[in-house]
């Protein structure tokens, strides 16, 4: 199957329509359609369906789209594989939203000063959404929340993070004290939080929370949870990481959870369909750098005694 018409493919189903497509690869636009409908053509089936504001895939295309945006990564990746010990070429790296503040800059600035020629592609989202696209192949690397092994992906431990309940100071009066909050506590709050396929969720479901349905509001945006505790709709919850601002803003409350403290663990993904180059390396090796430096500057949750331990 020709790689000039599968990048294709993809390029439209990235792009939504055929001009934007061609202008990406650089393309006529006939041109482009022709290697679509040879495409067509050859596995017999329509791959799209096309409308007054562009195109999308069919559920063939999809199934298409999937199993051969690994298969084209893994190729492009192929001239780095011959023993060459610099890094190079592009690595594309998906990270929870929060983290991409505290990450961006040494990815954009440190590092590329490091290999110049190595071209990171920063992607963010839920951890959920970021699990999916590493598993679809959009993604190299990926940072997670609670993400469990699997076929589809090959992930180790990076850091075990605080979750921590943060409200406006006004909502204090919900959870009266100063101490942890019990995880009982939980299904009495407003709760704003992100879907049960996301990390989160299922940190606080392995726990044993259980927020009452009647209370919950299930947002799949941090702008929007911030927007809602700060209009004091309710109450979120957030690995220590994201609440860097919070907790400096004495407009807030920010409780901890359960004793010992409630964490959630923070993974680097793989898929296990990618080589482990030398620009694999050299991005999974400036994340590990940066999760200490974020531990010791107070940003990240420190490593537990325990954890430092041999064997810990």
């Amino acid at each position: 199957m020709d790689q000039t018409r599968l990048r294709s493919l993809l390029a439209i189903a990235e792009h939504g329509g055929f001009g934007r497509a061609a202008a990406a690869l650089g393309l006529a636009q006939p041109s482009l359609s022709r290697q679509i409908a040879l495409l067509e053509q050859e596995v017999g089936r329509p791959l799209l369906y096309r409308h007054g504001r562009g195109a999308r895939l069919t559920e063939d295309g999809q199934r298409l789209a999937d199993a051969a945006r690994p298969l084209l990564t893994a190729l492009a990746n192929l001239p780095s594989a011959l023993d060459d010990p610099v890094p190079r070429g592009q690595v594309v790296l998906g990270v929870p939203t929060f983290m991409s503040v505290h990450l961006a800059e040494s990815i954009f600035g440190e590092l590329r000063r490091r290999y110049p020629q190595l071209n990171i592609r920063l992607v963010d989202g839920f951890s959920g959404f970021i699990n999916q696209w590493l598993t679809e192949g959009r993604l190299d690397i990926a940072i997670l929340y609670d993400s469990q092994r699997s076929r589809a992906i090959t992930a180790e431990v990076l850091a075990e993070e605080d979750l921590l309940l943060f409200a406006r100071r006004r909502r204090a009066a919900d959870l009266p004290g100063q101490e942890a909050v019990p995880l009982s506590a939980l299904s009495r709050l407003d709760l704003i939080l992100p879907d049960r396929q996301h990390g989160l969720r299922r940190a606080l479901q392995r726990a044993g929370a259980h927020p009452d349905p009647r209370l919950l509001l299930e947002v799949d945006s941090l702008t929007a949870i911030r927007t809602l505790v700060e209009r004091g709709i309710g109450w979120s919850v957030l690995p220590r990481a994201a609440l860097t601002r919070e907790a400096a803003d004495r407009r807030y409350v920010l409780r901890g959870i359960g004793t010992p403290p409630l964490r959630a663990r923070l993974m680097v993904a793989l898929s296990p369909t990618r080589a482990v180059t030398p620009a694999l390396r050299a991005v999974l090796a400036h994340l590990h750098a940066m999760v200490v430096r974020l531990q010791a500057g107070g940003v990240m949750t420190p490593p537990s005694p325990a954890s430092l331990r041999p064997g810990g």
